[in-house]
């Protein structure tokens, strides 16, 4: 199960590259290589998962959001991804933020009708997955999209993959989470309230 949630979030990071690449040409253009590098790069250190407060409340002060998560849930901070794992640390939500550092003001709709159809596209060809449906919502008072798809795990057994995105102050917000049926993750009952207690501060 956690090789298709890592799986997962790498066919989700295609998919938001291709839509920038898309819907803002010439942002994505390659750095040119040092040409005075002559060592290695050195590898980024694994994040460490650290236990959310004691009151529950994750706060990014960065991108300017907050969650709120049950007691015993653990954070992790990657780049522009934090995501929340319950007790026995598999990941149950996920926020990403993606800045859009356009010249220029950004079609809003344009990027969020994009990411509908890179979703639906990079999700079935990466992990399988069914799209079920996608609508207008708002996040934290902010117009966007809710996505939900049906990912197979074995068998006749899928989970729920659900995605909510929408842009503010020319950042993509995506929150995600995961319904498992209740003999795959115990703690996974908690991971739609989780998400949905996403705000911005």
């Amino acid at each position: 199960m956690k090789s298709q949630r890592l799986l997962l979030t790498g066919v989700l990071a295609v998919a938001l590259i291709a839509v920038l690449a898309v819907t803002l040409p010439g942002l994505l253009a390659p750095e040119p290589p040092d040409p005075g590098s002559t060592q290695p790069p050195t590898p980024a250190p694994t994040p460490t998962p650290a236990l959310v407060p004691g009151n529950g409340t994750y706060v990014n002060t960065t991108y300017g959001y907050a969650v709120t998560s049950p007691e015993g849930w653990f954070y992790t901070e990657s780049g522009e991804s934090v995501w929340f794992s319950s007790p026995d640390k598999h990941e149950e939500v996920r926020v990403n933020t993606n800045p859009l550092s356009a010249q220029g003001e950004v079609d809003t709709e344009k990027v969020l009708e994009a990411l509908n159809a890179t979703y639906a596209e990079d999700l079935r060809a990466g992990i399988g997955a069914e799209w079920v449906s996608t609508e207008r919502i708002s996040l934290d008072g902010v117009p966007g999209y809710e996505s939900v798809f049906s990912v197979p795990i074995v068998e006749e057994d899928r989970y729920t993959f659900v995605v909510r995105y929408a842009v503010k102050d020319d950042v993509i917000y995506s929150v995600m989470h995961t319904v498992f049926p209740p003999e795959y993750d115990v703690y996974n009952v908690d991971a739609a309230s989780t998400a949905e207690s996403f705000r911005f501060l």
